[in-house]
């Protein structure tokens, strides 16, 4: 069992609300390398929410090669404003609790999370084709771009 956040996970206009704890036991019969992970909602400051963002607890070859250990999404409105950014640097110090590093995946042609990974100062891998029978690839996904955030 994984225990609960701390409360306060904050950065620039982003709070990081915990909603809960996702414990994919028994998701999807016949699917491999699904970890338990931590679902934050991302607010502004004001108390709208922004997005969300998951933090991943596990090294299976699913999160190493093409998951990540974290994930991210903006709602259309607050995109380009470091919403993904705020909310990584928040969630940062948590993190560290568990990892000294992790990986960080999106695809080829999304340069938005491309600039989010660059900018937290994460170090490019590779590219790799995404295995057919990674849950990713039953999702759509063909390849994947993999960074390694340095903690430290």
């Amino acid at each position: 069992m994984l225990p609960p956040p701390p409360a306060g996970l904050q950065s620039g206009p982003v709070i990081l609300r915990f909603d809960r704890i996702v414990h994919p036991d028994n998701p999807l019969e016949g699917i491999t390398g699904l970890v338990p992970f931590y679902h934050f909602k991302i607010m502004t400051r004001q108390g709208q929410p922004a997005g969300h963002i998951n933090f991943r607890v596990g090294d299976t070859p699913h999160i190493l090669q093409c998951a990540g250990h974290i994930g991210y999404e903006i709602l259309a409105p607050f995109r380009g404003q470091g919403f993904a950014y705020h909310a990584c640097i928040a969630l940062k110090p948590f993190i560290q609790t568990r990892y000294e590093r992790v990986i960080i995946t999106c695809a080829p042609g999304n340069t938005a999370s491309i600039k989010i990974i660059t900018k937290l100062g994460a170090c490019f891998i590779n590219e790799i084709c995404v295995p057919p029978d990674d849950p990713a690839y039953q999702s759509g996904a063909r390849k994947k771009k993999r960074y390694e955030w340095n903690l430290e």
